[in-house]
């Protein structure tokens, strides 16, 4: 009997399988970091490197499986978003990315800072003192601060997650004005002089508004704007072509992982520079086009991570204001079994507790929005 072979189609939501697990993964990224005794926390330095030699084949393969898709975890999201991108004037656009970015940036902000208050003031019951580090999670987020940052005595807390969403309103604004002034070559010039910027303003000690990342991104936004066009991952250039393009990024992106070089975006850590950049964002191109083939699964498992696709700044939102606004710290400072178990844990805790927020919000919004269009069609029936 014969398999019909699986073709890649341009659907809607071909890409949220790939969000539902990045959002998994980014949870997890945030988590370990809590338990200090962790692997990761030891393997890898403030340089952005990581030191295999220490470690068992086991482990190092696991640190490398973590590093690979921690590096390509971001680039993959711009990329998506510009596969999405259509070109406009400056108002429309503005006006998109406003709504469907900076307001929910703006409201998770607020909600931060509120349950910040609330919950140190309920733990330590010094209120001058709760304001006091309230305002500085505050000020990190009206600063887009993406990693903490120190100024003398004082401390600013970094925006959490939350800074993909900003970076992500500055690339869509800045890869817009490009693509309405600029075509083919020229289009691609100006994207790699635009996040060379970003990568340049990465070595300063501060960059508000997250403008390095969002300049950066500029670059995986056309990459994605790139694939949609010549229909990279539906049809583009042949087999053969494709497989040498795909084997060559991945042997290069490889190399530089088993050296042991890591970069962060929220971090603006980039070893090798704008080839690191580069790299993450050919290889993000490459591993978007081979997962886009488990869409052939359907199951509760895939649908339920479909479904946290689909919601995908929603959940990252949720997870920002539990992330900043709730001193998990105070919880797992006193955990008594090992750094694994605990990790892995607090993971699936906070991952059901973020998800199930954020599914029970699109609940009631959606509910509020029925009530709102049947009162407007009585109203406009009488």
């Amino acid at each position: 009997m014969k398999t019909e072979k699986y073709t890649v189609k341009n659907t809607a939501g071909m890409f949220n399988l790939l969000k539902g697990i990045a959002m998994f993964i980014v949870i997890f990224g945030h988590t370990y970091t809590l338990f200090p005794d962790f692997l990761i926390n030891h393997a890898i330095s403030e340089t952005g490197r990581t030191r295999f030699a220490d470690f068992s084949i086991g482990e190092s393969t696991a640190l490398l499986l973590y590093n690979i898709s921690y590096c390509i975890l971001m680039p993959s999201l711009y990329i998506i978003s510009g596969y999405g991108s259509r070109k406009t004037t400056f108002k429309k656009n503005l006006s998109k990315q406003f709504k469907s970015l900076m307001i929910p940036y703006i409201i998770t902000m607020l909600l931060t800072s509120a349950l910040h208050l609330c919950t140190h003031f309920c733990l330590y019951r010094y209120f001058p003192g709760s304001v006091k580090e309230t305002l500085k999670v505050l000020a990190g987020s009206l600063l887009g601060l993406s990693k903490t940052t120190t100024f003398g005595d004082v401390t600013i807390f970094s925006n959490g997650p939350n800074w993909f969403l900003l970076s992500l309103f500055v690339g869509m604004i800045v890869f817009n004005t490009l693509v309405s002034y600029f075509d083919k070559a020229k289009l691609l010039i100006a994207v790699l002089l635009v996040s060379t910027a970003g990568w340049l303003l990465s070595l300063l000690y501060i960059v508000p508004w997250c403008l390095s990342q969002g300049l950066i991104s500029v670059a995986y936004i056309y990459m994605g704007y790139y694939a949609k066009k010549n229909k990279l991952f539906t049809e583009g250039i042949n087999t053969g072509k494709k497989a040498v393009c795909v084997i060559l990024i991945v042997v290069s992106f490889m190399t530089i992982r088993i050296m042991g070089y890591v970069d962060s975006m929220a971090g603006s850590i980039y070893p090798l520079s704008m080839l690191s950049i580069l790299l993450d964002g050919l290889f993000g191109v490459c591993f978007i086009y081979l997962f886009l083939f488990l869409n052939r699964f359907n199951g509760f498992i895939t649908s339920f991570i479909r479904n946290v696709g689909q919601y995908s700044i929603y959940v990252l939102s949720v997870h920002t204001i539990e992330m900043l606004g709730f001193p998990l710290y105070h919880f797992t400072e006193n955990w008594k079994g090992g750094p694994v178990a605990g990790t892995f844990l607090f993971w699936l805790l906070r991952s059901a507790v973020d998800i199930s927020i954020c599914f029970l919000f699109v609940k009631v919004k959606d509910l509020v929005l029925v009530k709102v269009s049947k009162n407007r069609e009585a109203n406009n029936d009488v």
